[in-house]
């Protein structure tokens, strides 16, 4: 059975493991870091990162951009949204489908 793990911070990530979803809370840049290569190497398939966390984590997420697993998805904190979940979205989908079908045509 695939392992889900969901890094953030504590308020963020705790209503998760209701869903049966590894709770990886973080405080800071440094340890966020050493979360999110300690969750990869337990073999966790699917891993939810806070914005914060994917900020810290850049260069180690861009590593299995290209590889199936770990998939990697970016969700915003409990604070609200700072527009990264949905640009990283719009280019995953972009990439995979050959054009950018997510931007609102009317606002053109």
């Amino acid at each position: 059975m695939s392992k889900i793990a969901f890094i953030g911070d504590r308020d963020s990530v705790w209503g998760f493991q209701a869903f049966g979803i590894f709770a990886r809370p973080v405080t800071g840049e440094e340890n966020a870091r050493e979360v999110f290569a300690a969750t990869v190497k337990e073999g966790v398939s699917i891993i939810f990162v806070t914005e914060d966390v994917y900020e810290a984590c850049s260069e180690q997420i861009g590593q299995y951009r290209d590889q199936a697993l770990p998939t990697v998805t970016v969700l915003p904190n409990v604070m609200g949204s700072r527009g990264l979940a949905a640009t990283e979205i719009r280019e995953a989908v972009g990439a995979a489908v050959g054009a950018d079908i997510l931007t609102d045509s009317s606002k053109q």
